[in-house]
C-alpha cells in the first residue's frame, strides 16, 4: 500500500497539515526579484529626498576628517537616504510573501529535525533531482541577466565614454542613469524569471503533496470513522432510545397493538398537548417488552390491527399523530375512558 502511486488531488485536510509543517509552494526568487525591482525604482526618490543632503554631509565630513567623529548631518542625510528604501524593502517583501502564502506564521519548520544534519540525507539532497534542477535555473537565470546588463552597458557606452571626459560631479550623472537602466531592464527580466519559478514551485508542491487512493480511504476513515465502530454507536444509540422509549410506556394512556406484531403507546394531556402523542413503539420483541410494561402499569392494551399499523408507519416516536387518524386514536381513547369510568 505504501508504494502506491499517488494519482490524487490532496484534500484540504493534507494541504492544512502540510502548511502547518511550513511546506507551501512559494518562490524565494519572487521576493528578492520584487524588492530588487522595487529598490531599483525607489532609488530616484531616494536620491531626491537625501541624496544631496547625504552627498553635502560626506563632503563635509572628508573636510573635518581630522576629527575621526561622524557628524550628526552626515547620520541625518543617511537615514533620510535609507529610510525610503528600507521602507519599501520591507513592503515589498511582506506583500510578495502575503501574495504567495498568505498571513500564516508556522515555528515548525524551526523545530530541531536531525535528518537536517544527517549526512547521508544531505549527499542525497545534493544530488538529487530537485538539486540539478536548480542548478539548472541558477545557470539560465545568472546567464539571463548577465546577457541583459551586457546589452545594456552596450547601448549606454557612448554616454559613458562622454562622461569619462567629464569632471567627476557631472560624471556622476550619465553614470547614474546607465546603472539605474541596467537595473530596470535586469529587475524586469528577474521578476519574469520568478514568476515563471513560482509557477513550477506550484507545480512541483501540487505533485508532492499527492494521495494514492488509499491514504484517501484511510483520511475519510479518519474523518469520518471507521464504518464497523459507527454502526455500533448507531445500535447502541437505537438500544437507548428503545429503553427509554420503554420507560415512557408507563406514562402512557393506552397502547394499541396489531395485536402480535405491533405496539404503540399513546399519551394524551388536554392541558399541554393538542393531539395524543406516540411515547413508544416498536415491531417484534419490542413490541412484546412495551406490552410487558404496559401490564407492569396497568396501561390498557387495545388491539386495533389498522391502527397500529398506521402509527407504526407514519408517526415517530415523540410526535403528535396526524390528523388523518384523529378519529380513530379518539374511539380508542374514548374506550380508554369509559373502561376507567366503569372501575371507579
Amino acid at each position: 500500500m505504501a508504494d502506491e502511486e499517488r494519482t490524487e488531488q490532496a484534500t484540504p485536510r493534507k494541504r492544512q497539515e502540510a502548511r502547518k509543517k511550513g511546506q507551501v509552494a512559494r518562490s524565494t526568487e519572487v521576493n528578492g526579484a520584487a524588492i530588487f525591482l522595487a529598490l531599483v525604482l525607489t532609488l530616484p526618490v531616494a536620491m531626491r529626498w537625501g541624496g544631496e543632503r547625504l552627498l553635502m554631509a560626506f563632503q563635509q565630513q572628508l573636510a573635518h576628517a581630522s576629527t575621526q567623529q561622524f557628524s550628526e548631518a552626515l547620520v541625518l542625510g543617511a537615514l533620510a537616504f535609507l529610510a525610503p528604501l528600507m521602507g519599501v524593502a520591507v513592503l515589498v517583501a511582506l506583500l510578495t510573501n502575503a501574495m504567495q502564502v498568505g498571513l500564516y506564521i508556522s515555528a515548525q519548520p524551526l523545530a530541531p529535525d536531525l535528518n537536517r544534519i544527517n549526512p547521508v540525507r544531505g549527499f542525497q539532497r545534493l544530488f538529487s533531482q530537485r538539486a540539478v534542477v536548480e542548478l539548472l535555473k541558477a545557470l539560465l537565470k545568472f546567464g539571463l541577466i548577465a546577457w541583459v546588463a551586457w546589452r545594456t552597458l552596450q547601448n549606454e557606452m557612448e554616454s559613458l565614454l562622454g562622461a569619462a571626459q567629464l569632471p567627476m560631479p557631472h560624471a556622476l550623472v550619465p553614470l547614474a542613469d546607465a546603472l539605474y537602466q541596467v537595473g530596470l531592464r535586469v529587475g524586469v527580466l528577474w521578476l519574469i524569471l520568478a514568476i515563471l519559478d513560482y509557477l513550477y514551485q506550484r507545480w512541483d508542491f501540487e505533485k508532492s503533496i499527492r494521495m494514492s487512493r488509499y491514504e484517501l480511504k484511510e483520511e475519510f476513515k479518519q474523518l469520518e470513522g471507521d464504518p464497523q465502530l459507527r454502526a455500533r454507536i448507531r445500535r447502541r444509540m437505537q438500544e437507548i432510545a428503545r429503553h427509554r422509549a420503554i420507560g415512557e410506556v408507563r406514562r402512557a394512556d393506552v397502547v394499541v397493538t396489531n395485536p402480535v406484531t405491533y405496539a404503540v403507546a399513546l399519551r394524551y394531556d388536554r392541558a399541554t398537548m393538542r393531539a395524543p402523542r406516540v411515547v413508544a413503539k416498536g415491531k417484534g420483541w419490542l413490541a412484546q417488552r412495551i406490552r410487558e410494561e404496559a401490564l407492569k402499569w396497568h396501561v390498557p392494551i387495545v388491539p386495533n390491527p389498522p391502527l397500529a399499523r398506521s402509527l407504526y408507519t407514519q408517526v415517530e416516536v415523540g410526535e403528535e399523530i396526524p390528523s388523518t387518524l384523529y378519529q380513530a386514536v379518539a374511539e380508542v381513547l374514548a374506550y380508554v375512558y369509559r373502561l376507567r369510568r366503569g372501575r371507579r
